[in-house]
């Protein structure tokens, strides 16, 4: 079947023969730096280098806005004072290295996927029991920059890293992907499926699968050999890493809320050593990726859904009956009281009075 995976950013300016000998200058430059630095990334004559790490590819909707839009705004607004050098993939470490990473200065910034951080990042947790929550993004950064203001134990279990956040962005609904057929909820009943993390395990085996713990990297051969029969997870994140390409029955929602943010964070001691200006500058441009991430966020789910369409997968939208059985009221609230008591035993001792402070943000966010 013919692959249309989506690529989603700003088209690639042409730049003119006038132009383009002083293009070449910067060219012959930057590879100058590079052969003094013997690093990736981006290297310049900056006053400022900062490095970036990043465990997922390029080419996604979160990785593009990084690439093209909140990286190069860092830049812009500083006057070309701050360079930053882009590390990809797991170059420069992986998923679950990048937390101690960043704060022991290995990276200056770099994201951060709270669910792989479930000893540290207990209250970041929480959003796990949270199904169903705000469609657009423009509510969903309301509710997580009120939730980082109103609840001091977020910003606490970060600075105990010895990091910030400076840009948050999040991941599409979740979605369903599998090798066999998918109709509704009922169908992943009896078998093998795998999420990120504890909690969203718990959802699969309240809806009658079989949880099964896979890292995220071995997802795509779990699925090709049959290991796994399917996965739950962000539906950017799955076509990003082609879960679709050897699993192609989707089962999908807008409403099936992925509600742990993606958190970029920064050193802070590398933020505090900043001049103010340029503190300013890496603040403003996050403000401005924010702000334009909600636009790529809102067209990305359709633009996903047709890729997959036209490459001849098999895409089903989840009935309302559906929603609700994976939400399963009767279930959740059991699962939240799970939460409360496995976080106060972690260490988080108002794990109940989190809890109870995020639902009430989510509520108000929700009612707005």
């Amino acid at each position: 079947m013919k692959e249309n995976r989506v690529q989603i950013g700003r088209p690639r300016k042409t730049c003119s023969t006038k132009s383009f000998g002083r293009r070449l200058a910067v060219v012959a430059t930057g590879f100058a730096a590079l052969l003094v630095l013997g690093v990736g990334g981006t290297a310049s004559a900056a006053d400022i280098t900062l490095k970036y790490t990043d465990h997922d590819p390029g080419g996604g909707m979160r990785t593009t806005l990084i690439k093209e839009t909140w990286l190069p705004a860092i830049a812009e607004q500083s006057g070309g004072k701050i360079a930053v050098q882009d590390f990809w993939g797991g170059a420069l470490m992986g998923s679950k290295e990048a937390l101690k990473g960043i704060g022991d200065g290995v990276a200056d910034m770099g994201f951060v996927f709270p669910g792989h951080y479930p000893a540290q990042l207990v209250a970041h947790s929480v959003f796990n029991l949270f199904p169903r929550g705000p469609q657009n993004f423009a509510d969903m950064i309301k509710l997580y920059r009120a939730v980082y203001e109103e609840v001091p134990e977020f910003k606490a279990e970060l600075e105990k890293a010895n990091v910030m956040t400076v840009m948050i962005t999040a991941g599409l609904p979740g979605a369903f992907v599998g090798t066999k057929p998918l109709k509704s909820i009922d169908d992943i009943v009896g078998d093998k499926w795998r999420a990120g993390g504890k909690w969203k395990l718990k959802f699969l085996e309240n809806a009658g699968a079989l949880p099964v713990a896979v890292p995220w990297g071995d997802v795509y051969v779990a699925l090709q050999t049959g290991t796994i029969d399917g996965c739950f997870t962000n539906y950017d994140g799955l076509h990003l890493m082609k879960f679709d390409e050897v699993g192609q029955n989707l089962l999908i929602s807008k409403e099936l809320w992925y509600a742990t943010p993606f958190i970029h964070l920064m050193n802070i001691d590398k933020f505090n050593s900043l001049p103010k200006d340029a503190q300013d500058a890496i603040l403003k441009a996050s403000e401005m990726a924010e702000q334009e991430f909600s636009a790529v966020y809102d067209a990305a789910f359709d633009q996903v859904k047709s890729a997959q369409l036209a490459a001849g997968y098999a895409v089903t939208e989840m009935s309302k009956d559906d929603l609700m059985k994976w939400e399963n009221a009767e279930k959740l609230t059991a699962l939240q009281a799970e939460w409360v008591t496995e976080s106060e035993k972690a260490g988080l001792e108002t794990a109940a009075q989190v809890i109870e402070k995020v639902a009430a943000i989510q509520k108000r966010i929700m009612g707005q």
